[in-house]
């Protein structure tokens, strides 16, 4: 629509936003200041974001941290859960916002149908997998183990470089995970079933 379009519109009936349940957080952040500098979150649309959250606490190692949303869910609001990476201070969102469905969207229906999670489980790579949040750290062993130990499903492979790659993906909530190292010492199968790009070392 065109500037004239929109001078006819009468903005102040539009319906009141689930993002208006916010409670303000401490003054230095809600007035903007950024935890970090640089990329400091990443923000997912969730079906079920407290599990999303307590994989990134039981097998990345993030912590909860307050986030200005109820929870758990209260009608009519969006619902959310954040984690933080220690003293890096990233954040990931994971946010429920029911506002947005509609008769022929549904958040879970979306996250069902985008999953590679059952792809996963059977040692293929599903394509909805390229889309991953990728970090890098200083070794894979801590997190295969981790994963090993809850009986969930990943997939290693491996760069021209020598750099390893880590694929996991979150249940419930159709997200991917991706972690890169140049160690590994824990003795597991490398797929060669794709080709993973070299991106070398990731400064932010």
């Amino acid at each position: 629509a065109g500037p004239e379009a929109l001078r006819g519109l009468d903005l102040t009936k539009s319906e009141p936003s689930a993002f208006g349940c916010a409670i303000p957080l401490e003054p230095g952040f809600a007035s903007g200041e950024r935890p970090r500098r640089g990329w400091w979150k990443s923000t997912y649309m969730a079906s079920r974001p407290e599990i999303a959250a307590q994989f990134m606490v039981d097998i990345l190692g993030a912590a909860h941290t307050h986030s200005p949303y109820p929870w758990p869910p209260v009608e009519g609001c969006v619902a959310t859960r954040w984690v933080q990476f220690g003293d890096d201070n990233l954040q990931v969102h994971f946010v429920l916002a029911e506002e947005f469905e509609t008769a022929n969207f549904s958040i879970a229906e979306v996250d069902q149908a985008m999953s590679g999670f059952e792809a996963l489980e059977s040692g293929s790579f599903h394509a909805s997998m390229y889309n991953s949040l990728v970090l890098e750290v200083d070794s894979l062993d801590e997190y295969l183990l981790r994963l090993k130990a809850q009986s969930m499903p990943y997939m290693l492979m491996q760069t021209t470089s020598k750099q390893y790659v880590l694929f996991m993906i979150i249940p419930k909530n159709a997200i991917t995970v991706q972690l890169r190292s140049q160690h590994l010492s824990v003795e597991e199968p490398i797929s060669e079933s794709i080709c993973t790009e070299d991106f070398g070392q990731m400064a932010f």
